[in-house]
């Protein structure tokens, strides 16, 4: 490993959040036994993070059209409170990355892949056939935060990354690793583990071989594989999907994509309204 890539590993990993409103977000919602009234009382001292979460609750995706008006309301009527302490996480960790110097950046596509992994992979957890299987609001958070790297990488190297966007024919992890000596996966690992995120979403990230990974990490893998395909097209060929064949049955995969297809348009509607553009 050269000296550049070794520095930029050490840069990742000496980044922390720069405020303390989204380090003391994070420490409470990484809290598994947090109650309603601590996190909405955490999440109403952030007026933009409360902005994003009431515009997910509002979305279409959700069906209630401008009638959410509070944290507690939102969470009480919509989204519970495994998906907004996930929601509330994956915003305090991006929160004071900056994005915006990056033209080639879309930050619409990567909440449209998260929102979407997030979803993929809860769906997917009921259905796995093995004894470690994860919880659906853990498979949720960590389908949230999967990629997380990417902003990072995009804050700590602006010019590297707006050429790697530009030249978009080759893997995304291809090039950050031939580019940057680190790719977005393993950026994301770095700061779960840095971040003291819970234990079981930073092995949810571990940067492993396919065949070392745990169950949840190739779940939450696999639905980012299968977000990528939701947001490139419309038709999607449910059968030439490669499924992990000793962890789920390939009808599990093909109805929980069906779902997430047809839901394809508010996807995209919710992940616009939750970015950081839209604050």
């Amino acid at each position: 490993m050269g000296n550049e890539s070794i520095n930029n590993i050490r840069t990742i990993k000496q980044l922390t959040p720069y405020s303390g409103m989204s380090l003391e977000i994070i420490r409470v919602v990484s809290d598994d036994q947090v109650d309603m009234t601590d996190m909405v009382a955490v999440i109403n001292k952030s007026p933009a993070i409360t902005a994003r979460i009431l515009r997910c609750a509002n979305s279409a995706y959700y069906g209630q059209r401008g009638q959410i008006t509070t944290v507690r309301e939102a969470i009480i009527r919509v989204l519970g409170l495994s998906i907004t302490r996930g929601l509330a996480l994956a915003m305090a960790l991006s929160n004071d990355f900056e994005t915006n110097k990056v033209s080639n950046f879309d930050e619409r596509r990567y909440w449209f892949n998260a929102v979407t992994t997030a979803n993929i992979a809860q769906g997917l957890s009921h259905y796995v056939q093995h004894d470690d299987r994860p919880a659906p609001a853990t498979a949720y958070t960590a389908g949230l935060i999967y990629n997380i790297g990417i902003q990072a990488l995009v804050h700590c190297f602006p010019e590297d990354m707006n050429r790697i966007f530009a030249h978009a024919s080759t893997s995304l992890k291809e090039q950050t690793h031939t580019q940057l000596g680190l790719d977005h996966h393993a950026a994301s690992a770095l700061l779960a583990e840095n971040w003291a995120l819970p234990d079981i979403l930073c092995r949810a990230m571990e940067a492993k071989p396919e065949h070392e990974q745990e169950p949840i990490a190739r779940i939450v893998s696999f639905s980012a594989e299968l977000s990528d395909l939701a947001f490139s097209c419309t038709d999607v060929n449910l059968d030439t999907i490669e499924i992990v064949a000793e962890l789920i049955e390939h009808k599990h995969v093909a109805k929980v994509m069906t779902s997430i297809l047809n839901q394809r348009d508010n996807l995209l509607d919710m992940a616009n309204l939750i970015a950081r553009t839209n604050t």
